[in-house]
């Protein structure tokens, strides 16, 4: 794989290109991107031809350990890789540690090992154990194994630096001596929760080692609560961070992250993030509406609540000139009803506006920063959202 971008900057937006991936040559991915959330896969409440209908583009899909473990040994008993077994061959793919969407308990790991919880429990991953499962299923992206968890003490904070340095040392060993990994890009994942000392030593250790690009990780223990996270609680340490990495590699930052923080992640030169925020909306029963001209649509918030009682009698569409399937072909009262008698339809229904609202949003960003007009476009999503968030 190779990132290319516009121009070297350090705490600027920029535009990039994602090519020359060795299992799909021809496709070419523009960053900023949005990485699409799976479980196991395959896009939550959407069925792949659903997911396809949602978009014609290609994607790069964020797969997680946790929502994986148990079909590793049926990969491996059919020698396919993950992409296969899940018939999404056609999509390039991205392993990540933790799932995004789930709180990662803390204070659970062993001196060689990190703990990935699922729901039927913990399980422990050594770096072999890890580089074992990855060649199972030959990602075409993965994270080298990396202690995660936000610490708060500067002891802990160390200790966990120490065993990411061991654990990613083992991960690059192995991915060198691998056949089937040699043509595969691996990310190095930038530790030390809020401490910027600790952060320095991180950048330090990764910075010439072999990697395609680099994940500030450490930032929050994931779960819904990370949209809740304001941006003045991480601008020092993202800045710092920044300021220290090279210039010309990728730059990711995973979570759900609301997208007024993800604008000004954007704005210091981070490249990808994934859709986590549109799966926690659906989740809620919510519509996203924060792109809708609110003067011609009459939406007057970011979000609509489709289960307030007020949607009953609204036979309007979430957003009219929203060209997704949903806005195209039914009502808020209609989906207001699918949510009452707990239809699994409302669930899909929202899941395609959120998902398709999502895609119209980096399509934006994308633009304004080819037309210099980035600052013109976060200063009008912001006033979309109310002051407090």
């Amino acid at each position: 794989m190779k990132f290319i971008l516009d121009s070297l900057t350090h705490c600027t937006p920029r535009i990039g290109t994602l090519k020359e991936f060795e299992r799909l040559p021809n496709i070419i991915f523009e960053t900023p991107l949005l990485l699409i959330y799976t479980k196991r896969g395959s896009v939550p409440h959407l069925t792949k031809d659903v997911f396809k209908m949602v978009t014609k583009q290609q994607h790069l899909l964020s797969i997680s350990l946790p929502s994986t473990l148990k079909i590793e040994n049926n990969i491996k008993e059919l020698n396919v890789s993950f992409a296969e077994f899940v018939s999404m061959k056609e999509y390039i793919n991205f392993l990540s540690i933790q799932d995004p969407t789930e709180v990662t308990p803390s204070g659970f790991q062993q001196a060689d090992s990190i703990s990935v919880w699922s729901r039927t429990g913990k399980k422990l991953f050594t770096a072999d154990k890890y580089m074992d499962l990855v060649e199972v299923f030959e990602p075409d992206l993965y994270v080298a194994l990396c202690d995660g968890n936000m610490h708060n003490s500067e002891k802990r904070l160390s200790k966990a630096m120490d065993r990411s340095k061991i654990l990613t040392e083992q991960c690059l060993k192995r991915h060198a001596a691998s056949n089937k990994l040699k043509s595969k890009s691996i990310l190095g994942a930038v530790e030390g929760g809020y401490n910027l000392k600790v952060r320095e030593e991180s950048v330090e250790y990764l910075k010439n080692k072999p990697f395609a690009g680099y994940v500030i990780d450490g930032l929050h223990d994931n779960g819904p609560d990370v949209k809740n996270i304001k941006w003045e609680q991480i601008e020092n340490v993202i800045q710092h961070t920044i300021k220290l990495l090279p210039a010309d590699k990728l730059r990711v930052c995973l979570g759900c992250w609301n997208p007024l923080v993800i604008l000004e992640l954007i704005n210091l030169g981070i490249d990808i993030f994934d859709s986590t925020y549109p799966y926690i909306i659906t989740d809620r029963s919510e519509a996203l509406i924060f792109l809708c001209d609110h003067n011609s649509c009459k939406n007057t918030s970011y979000i609509l609540t489709i289960s307030q009682k007020r949607y009953a009698d609204d036979f309007s569409p979430i957003c009219q000139y929203c060209q997704c399937l949903t806005c195209k072909n039914h009502t808020r009262a209609y989906l207001h009803h699918l949510h009452v008698t707990k239809e699994l339809l409302g669930m899909v229904l929202l899941m395609i506006h959120n998902t398709h609202h999502y895609l119209e949003f980096f399509n934006a960003i994308r633009q304004s920063i080819k037309d210099n007009t980035f600052s013109q476009f976060r200063e009008k999503i912001n006033s979309m959202f109310p002051k407090e968030y």
